[in-house]
């Protein structure tokens, strides 16, 4: 009966962890002369973010059509593409170091990535003070392409498109593009619902007692 109840914990509590949508930013409108900064918002839980972005950019695309193969953005976990919620454009090419700072912490943060480099040339996002992170899909795009690779806290493509996921709990995510291109283009988010303190209480809750029911001697029924 125990082993029972907790292959139940298991299922309501756990399960419920994949395919949840992220919510990425909704950027203000910013076109050339591109200012300083641009600001835009998106949710994590309960808590509406506000993220600035500082760095090499010329503008803010809100078509659909950069996303229009959408599996190339999307997986088991990420179930939606930033749509015309706006995506920065940018050419690269300098030593600045470019920056997305939040308004409080937000966990696992996930950038898209769009026509990053073409055929023959690679352009890179060198991601700065051992931020960590993993591609999670990658495919081509409106422009065909699809490849992107990552080495350490680098991200190189030749015309890359794809979505990557940064773990744990970030402010600040600061990154160069040495590489001139006109143009390229990246946004940020995040999976819009995280567990609340009461869930991963009954998480471990169940998984305590997936462990115990384990340590149980063969043999002896316990009422």
């Amino acid at each position: 009966m125990i082993r029972k109840f907790a292959a139940i914990i298991g299922i309501i509590f756990i399960a419920p962890a994949q395919a949840i949508p992220i919510d990425t930013a909704s950027w203000a409108h910013w076109t050339l002369p591109a200012s300083s900064s641009i600001q835009g918002n998106f949710t994590q839980g309960t808590h509406n973010i506000t993220v600035t972005y500082t760095g090499n950019a010329f503008g803010v695309d809100y078509g659909s059509y950069i996303y229009n193969v959408p599996t190339s953005f999307t997986n088991a976990e990420v179930t939606n593409t930033p749509g015309t919620n706006g995506t920065l454009l940018m050419t690269g090419g300098t030593s600045e170091i470019n920056s997305f700072h939040f308004s409080q912490a937000v966990i696992d943060p996930i950038i898209d990535l769009f026509s990053v480099g073409q055929g023959g040339m690679a352009v890179t996002f060198n991601f700065l003070n051992d931020a960590t992170f993993s591609i999670l899909q990658q495919g081509a795009g409106n422009w065909g392409g699809g490849l992107l690779t990552q080495n350490g806290n680098s991200i190189s493509g030749w015309e890359g498109n794809g979505l990557i996921q940064f773990h744990g709990t970030y402010t600040d995510i600061y990154f160069t593009t040495p590489n001139y291109e006109y143009f390229y283009g990246a946004t940020i988010g995040a999976v819009s619902a995280v567990p609340e303190p009461a869930t991963f209480a009954l998480i471990l809750g169940g998984l305590g007692l997936l462990g115990w029911t384990r340590r149980e001697k063969p043999g002896i029924n316990r009422v």
